[in-house]
């Protein structure tokens, strides 16, 4: 079969600094997972200049038969190329996808989709229309301790699900200030927010496994309501940055199931508890539980990860996760496995193993849904 070939729009010739992320340096993730893996060929690549395009190719050792463009019309024009890849900041998201999808190009693109539930909106109907496959970089999903959750679930290891609770923390504190490069993650409408990104990640999964909220309620609470923002050497740039995304996040209701259903995300500077994520899943018949170490995201890789099943007719076992994975996939560097299995998953055709373009918009309307339903706390 030949090798699917790829567009990037957004790789960068600059190294991630200390603060861990830059913009369009995830597009490097990118790179490794598509290097490694048989099924795609880079033939193209796309930044805000040709001059910058070729320079990108250069500096990532790409061959140097790829394609430089300017723009991304240009790019979603090619017919030599057949997925496109959006790796730039959230902002950029919807006019660089939309020549994409408008010229029928399937498309990879981070989430969150856009910072916006109508372009949101707007993407998933032209994705619809152009009858198009998409990806979204929501990488929880692919994590096979997830996966896993959704088959036992699917299976009806625990009868029918009755309650669930997930409780997360997020290293996303403002208690010893921010760096200038995540400052969206302390807005409230900033694409890469708390919100977003914190809450988000994890509705993916959770929508996945155990279906939309019927009702819902919800409660926010900032209790650092300006944090120092400090540039790349230290130097503090603004001593009293504003922060409106909220640090505690509550979430309840019913489920269109029936079953009820919280979600408590905070932001703290540290863990009291050994796992940064757990979820427990009550039904019928028993009961699970996931749970990821503390320190990370849930959209990382997750060696860690643990699940545990009860039967309320039984004992407890701690289910096995291990899973035959090719070598391009588990070669990866640790934080990029996840996308490295959403590109396995959608190159091997296994269309339950990567979201959507539309499955990122439900995601994204239950957050407009939750943001205006939720009272602030003092």
């Amino acid at each position: 079969m030949a090798p699917i070939r790829v567009g990037i729009i957004g790789l960068t010739t600059v190294i991630p600094s200390g603060e861990g992320y830059t913009p369009g340096s995830w597009g490097l993730a990118h790179l490794a997972c598509l290097a490694n893996s048989p099924h795609y060929k880079i033939v193209a690549l796309c930044n805000s200049t040709v001059e910058k395009a070729h320079k990108s190719i250069e500096h990532n050792k790409l061959d140097p038969v790829t394609k430089a463009y300017g723009s991304a019309e240009e790019l979603a024009q090619d017919p030599d190329v057949d997925l496109i890849i959006v790796s730039v900041h959230v902002d950029k998201h919807y006019a660089l996808l939309k020549p994409a999808l408008q010229n029928k190009k399937s498309v990879f693109v981070e989430f969150p989709l856009t910072g916006s539930y109508k372009e949101a909106e707007e993407l998933a109907e032209l994705a619809k229309q152009a009858g198009v496959k998409s990806v979204v970089g929501a990488q929880a999903r692919a994590n096979p301790a997830l996966k896993k959750v959704k088959e036992l679930i699917k299976s009806g290891a625990i009868g029918d699900v009755v309650t669930t609770s997930w409780t997360g923390h997020l290293i996303l504190s403002t208690w010893s200030g921010i760096p200038e490069a995540l400052k969206d993650f302390v807005e409230l409408d900033g694409g890469p927010g708390r919100i977003n990104i914190g809450l988000g990640h994890g509705l993916d999964p959770f929508l996945d496994t155990l279906g939309d909220f019927k009702d819902v309620q919800a409660i926010f609470k900032t209790y650092q309501k300006t944090t120092s923002l400090f540039n790349s050497t230290g130097t503090v740039i603004d001593p009293a940055y504003k922060a409106t995304a909220p640090e505690y996040i509550l979430v309840q209701g019913v489920l269109e199931s029936g079953a009820v259903a919280s979600i408590n995300v905070r932001s703290t500077p540290t863990s009291v508890d050994e796992a940064g994520f757990r979820w427990i899943i009550s039904g019928s018949e028993g009961e699970i539980e996931f749970t990821s170490p503390a320190g990370g995201y849930i959209q990382g890789s997750g060696p860690n990860c643990k699940v545990l099943l009860r039967k309320w007719k039984g004992g407890m076992e701690e289910v096995d996760l291990r899973r035959d994975e090719p070598a391009h996939v588990t070669n990866v560097l640790e934080f990029g496995i996840n996308t490295a299995r959403l590109y396995e998953a959608f190159a091997t055709g296994d269309e339950d193993g990567y979201p959507s373009i539309e499955s990122a918009r439900k995601v994204h309307h239950l957050i407009e849904r939750i943001k205006k339903v939720a009272v602030w706390a003092p």
